[in-house]
């Protein structure tokens, strides 16, 4: 094997534990993000009819 080769799989192998890791808290910001911006898209939509 190449060092190049050993370098990726390193690489790919640290991705997936860090996604593995902070999957779960980076989501939830996610969620919490995506509902301020529904909420607010709800109100636009009201205010319109």
């Amino acid at each position: 094997m190449k060092m190049k080769d050993m370098a990726l799989m390193g690489l790919g192998a640290g991705a997936v534990l860090m996604y593995q890791k902070y999957n779960k808290p980076v989501m939830k910001k996610m969620e919490k993000a995506m509902n301020k911006v529904a909420k607010k898209a709800d109100k636009q939509l009201e205010n319109m009819m």
